[in-house]
């Protein structure tokens, strides 16, 4: 088991996306999951002073690995194209990586110990992973404390603005914030998801592809 630090952006989507009990993904879109995941990890590279990141270009910074295996990697496709990229095609780039992204947040997470992998049977033909946490101190507390901003009218602390935007991009925060309460303040969960550049980009992307997929299928009739 390695240390418990604090957990990355790509760790903590992949954990606040899976049930407590059952260890399966929650509902919802797979493109935005696949987008937030990627955001997730620009967002982290950010944090580490690794990237610099506006609409109009992400620009590499330092090519000084971070420590962190996945983080490093993602670098690594970053460094390698020379040609500067808005963040949106940087999102739809790394989008594709997502499964990758996800199984390797989820395996780390194993490995702080915050889940189990357990292996079942579906109709004795299909393996299916799930991951159901061991201790949920770790969600619990994430989620506890971005109720509390939802709820309150605190502003966020940079690391909290992030995270909300990205799973509010993925429509996830919908998912995990619910009830009257919530329901009530879901202006200023719009509001405070606009407070991270890289999570307005994810949500801008999404929309984006979303209607670029409805013109392209066929009119029924």
């Amino acid at each position: 088991m390695i240390p418990s630090l604090q957990l990355t952006f790509v760790e903590e989507i992949a954990l606040l996306a899976l049930d407590d009990a059952s260890g399966k993904r929650l509902p919802m879109p797979t493109l935005g999951f696949s987008y937030a995941l990627a955001g997730a990890a620009l967002c982290d590279l950010s944090h580490l002073g690794r990237i610099d990141t506006d609409p109009a270009a992400l620009t590499v910074l330092s090519t000084a690995p971070t420590g962190d295996p996945i983080l490093d990697e993602v670098l690594k496709v970053l460094a390698a194209d020379r040609t500067p990229e808005p963040v949106g095609s940087w999102l739809g780039i790394l989008a594709q990586r997502s499964a990758w992204l996800e199984a390797a947040a989820d395996d780390r997470l194993v490995e702080r110990g915050i889940l189990r992998r357990e292996e079942s049977k579906v109709l004795w033909v299909f393996g299916v992973r799930r991951y159901p946490t061991v201790d949920n101190h770790e969600r619990i507390e994430v989620r506890t404390r971005l109720r509390a901003l939802i709820l309150g009218d605190d502003l966020p602390d940079p690391r909290d603005a992030t995270l909300l935007s990205l799973l509010c991009a993925c429509q996830l925060a919908a998912v995990i914030f619910r009830g009257p309460e919530s329901n009530a303040r879901a202006d200023r969960l719009a509001s405070l998801a606009k407070l991270d550049l890289v999570g307005r980009e994810v949500s801008r992307a999404i929309d984006a592809l979303g209607k670029a997929l409805l013109g392209a299928s066929p009119m029924r009739l």
